[in-house]
């Protein structure tokens, strides 16, 4: 069974500007290499989670990506 179960996704640039999600050319990855490959992501400001490849589950999202999807709800 294999332990590269996890999808890293981003929007690059300013969150209220870009919308496109990108999936990392490295998907799909181990949880630890997800995980710490969101960390270095998020620090740049931008829109980033990392979800399970099959049930699309999140496990971690970025601060950018949480405000994001806040204001989504409110609307």
């Amino acid at each position: 069974m294999s332990k590269r179960i996890w999808n890293l996704k981003y929007v690059v640039g300013n969150p209220t500007m870009f919308t496109k999600v990108t999936s990392d050319a490295d998907n799909p990855k181990t949880r630890a290499d997800a995980l710490a490959d969101a960390s270095k992501v998020a620090l740049n400001g931008w829109r980033v989670w990392v979800e399970h490849a099959e049930t699309g589950v999140r496990i971690f999202e970025s601060e950018a990506e949480l405000a994001h999807t806040d204001a989504a709800i409110r609307r």
